[in-house]
């Protein structure tokens, strides 16, 4: 398995273990309870080292929550952006937190309601173990 694959694997259950909120791969289809999560694209680069292969990895997560959960948008967004480090079967990740970045949008995307919208880019410095 790749390192930006298992990344977001890795990302996807902390985001529903420590966050709670339902988590998905893209924007569901179906009408589904705010607040959730959406893990997005992803941007990798491979350093090619004598002994092995490192990288970086940004991952784009939007959190989505009715217009009365600001707070709760903010705090979810929050707390992706103090990830320390995730470990996957093959890879430890680490935080760039001075390249980690994150927005809270109102959002008017659907009809008829207005949406709570955050924005966080995590970038990770990974390392095969």
């Amino acid at each position: 398995m790749t390192a930006n694959l298992e990344l977001f694997n890795s990302l996807f259950e902390f985001a529903k273990k420590v966050i709670g909120y339902d988590t998905y791969d893209s924007l569901p289809t179906k009408q589904v309870p705010y607040p959730f999560i959406v893990l997005d694209n992803m941007e990798d680069s491979q350093v090619n080292l004598k002994t092995e292969v490192v990288g970086r990895t940004a991952i784009t997560v939007h959190i989505w929550g009715s217009e009365e959960m600001r707070g709760e948008v903010t705090n979810a967004t929050g707390k992706l952006l103090l990830t320390k480090e995730i470990e996957s079967p093959n890879y430890r990740f680490q935080t760039r937190y001075s390249k980690n970045t994150s927005q809270i949008i109102n959002d008017t995307s659907v009809a008829n309601t207005k949406l709570i919208h955050g924005i966080a880019t995590l970038v990770f410095d990974w390392f095969k173990k």
